[in-house]
């Protein structure tokens, strides 16, 4: 376990909100000295608390879907699990991977164009492990939520949200853009001189071209991909599924749920359940009261939920490079 100070917490609570903040934005919001949060970052990875930083761009603007398979397996070793994860990592087009224990063992998430080009992996996926899969379920992403973390040392702050989905117009966007938006997926504290060298456009056009993606809303944040683990946090997601519902009331479940200081990422979803929520606590029983109150607070449209404690993820990414170049 890896023991956390106060000056740890804070600097990760600021990049958790903007993972592309300078070090002299986060030494201001901290009152720590650059110096001392340049190190501090430093060994934050190092000890893998920080995984990688990460951009979240409105990959629905830019005419992709998200499509995630959930798969109840049998008869599957951990070899044969690494084999079908393997299989996953290599596919461009899958941005998430999540070894789970509970309703589900395996989740995968796939950006396509369209059905059939899902179609297209998905079904190369079950050419070669179908033998493994003893259930599976599909969904579509309609919205997706993502929180920045408050259990880090405040609870009572208000959530900063980066949200995109289906209902957004799409845009196109030229070559260089992409090219920026492939670099800073993969590490949204690339430095700006480096973004430069890679694209073949001088600093000062980089930084601009950042800025109108950002007012453009074809990025809307930037965070940090953590390993709770490392600090004895636990990852758990849960399946809501929805009775008598309307939108006033969905409405306020959503409020609620948002200002919970341990959710990170709310789902709306096309599938057999209706939202996703995940959540990261430091003991079951944690997790279990909180999804209880809810449960109680809403028992007018909650029928029932499901849920997985999510073990690993080898695959988390925010993919653009699937976007055809013009």
């Amino acid at each position: 376990m890896v023991k956390l100070d106060l000056k740890d917490k804070k600097i990760l609570y600021e990049l958790d909100k903007n993972s592309r903040a300078s070090l002299k934005e986060i030494s201001k919001k901290t009152r720590v000295s650059k110096e001392v949060v340049f190190h501090r970052i430093n060994r934050l990875i190092e000890e893998d608390v920080i995984i990688k930083f990460l951009t979240v761009p409105a990959t629905y603007r830019l005419g992709l879907t998200g499509y995630k398979v959930y798969l109840r397996l049998i008869n599957t070793s951990k070899e044969d699990l690494n084999k079908i994860t393997n299989h996953l990592k290599k596919e461009k087009s899958v941005y998430y991977t999540s070894v789970c224990k509970g309703r589900w063992d395996l989740i995968f998430g796939i950006w396509a164009k369209s059905t059939p080009d899902f179609f297209t992996i998905y079904n190369k996926m079950l050419d070669k492990f179908s033998k493994y899969i003893q259930e599976k379920e599909l969904s579509i992403t309609i919205e997706n939520i993502q929180f920045n973390r408050r259990w880090f040392y405040n609870d009572n702050l208000t959530p900063t949200e980066f949200t995109f989905g289906e209902k957004e117009e799409i845009i196109k966007i030229d070559n260089n853009d992409k090219k920026i938006l492939d670099l800073i997926t993969l590490n949204s504290r690339m430095k700006l001189v480096d973004i430069s060298e890679k694209v073949k456009l001088s600093p000062k056009v980089v930084a601009y071209r950042i800025k109108e993606m950002e007012k453009k809303k074809i990025i809307r944040g930037y965070k940090i991909f953590l390993n709770p683990q490392t600090m004895r946090f636990s990852t758990y997601k849960a399946f809501v599924h929805f009775k008598n519902i309307n939108e006033e009331r969905k409405k306020e479940f959503i409020n609620y749920c948002k200002n919970l200081p341990n959710i990170i990422n709310m789902v709306i979803t096309f599938a057999s359940w209706d939202l996703e929520m995940m959540f990261e606590t430091q003991k079951d029983e944690e997790y279990y009261k909180i999804m209880d109150e809810i449960k109680e607070k809403f028992s007018d449209i909650i029928k029932f939920y499901d849920s997985v404690l999510m073990i690993s993820e080898p695959t988390h990414k925010y993919l653009i490079n699937t976007i055809e170049k013009s």
